[in-house]
């Protein structure tokens, strides 16, 4: 015997076919039931060209950030029954081009990683044994608080981050590399990105902190730069 659906909502999904449905009734099975499960059925029951992107279901890579009612999600997070409607809206990122449908096109978030050079420069690039920061060393608590970043993209759409300019996440990558003394360039980084987090202070309010699936302050994150790049 079929499962009873736990009750059914209606699914308004943005296309960028005009000509595809954009209202599904689907039954919700279970209180714990997600909005990939939604999208899901109507690609598996009822329109298979509906486009999206999603890989671990776990939370852990990212990949499924749309918006949903709104506010930027993972929608293998994001619980039907905790968003109080029976009408879920999805779309989109917002400020990345558009593929199809859900699936959004995150080279310029990407490219903008590249631009701020996020990645490490080791200060000892000839060390054979790894250099390790003790629980004590400074710095060291700020740094794994905004560790674990998906780069999913949803602080980026958050901001409405526009090309050529660093996002949340690039700033917070940036900060913690200032304040890693494994990096040979150090606080210098911060310079790069100077401009942006004072664009992203003014703008940016609390709501991105709760907007972060790796729970990141990244509030606390633009401020750091901000004011670092003020005293300098």
């Amino acid at each position: 015997m079929a499962q009873k659906p736990f009750h059914t909502i209606v699914l308004e999904v943005a296309r960028t076919d005009r000509g595809k449905p954009a209202r599904f009734e689907v039954p919700v099975p279970s209180p714990t039931s997600r909005v990939l499960d939604a999208l899901l059925h109507v690609r598996e029951h009822l329109d298979p060209t509906l486009g999206f992107r999603f890989s671990c279901r776990a939370g852990m890579c990212g990949s499924c950030a749309i918006i949903v009612n709104g506010r930027e999600m993972l929608s293998c997070q994001a619980t039907i029954a905790d968003l109080g409607t029976d009408v879920v809206r999805v779309a989109p990122l917002r400020a990345l081009p558009v593929l199809r449908d859900l699936v959004n096109d995150l080279t310029p978030f990407f490219e903008s990683f590249k631009r701020v050079q996020g990645g490490l420069e080791p200060a000892e690039p000839d060390r054979r044994t790894p250099r390790t920061m003790p629980p004590q060393e400074r710095d060291r608590a700020m740094i794994e608080r905004h560790n674990g970043c998906l780069t999913c993209g949803a602080c980026h759409s958050a901001t409405d981050t526009r090309p050529g300019h660093a996002g949340p996440a690039e700033v917070n990558r940036v900060m913690m590399l200032a304040l890693d003394e494994r990096d040979a360039r150090g606080g210098s980084r911060v310079g790069d990105v100077a401009a942006d987090a004072r664009a992203l202070k003014a703008r940016a309010t609390p709501e991105l902190d709760r907007i972060c699936p790796a729970e990141i302050p990244l509030m606390e994150a633009i401020d750091a730069c901000a004011s670092r790049a003020d005293a300098a």
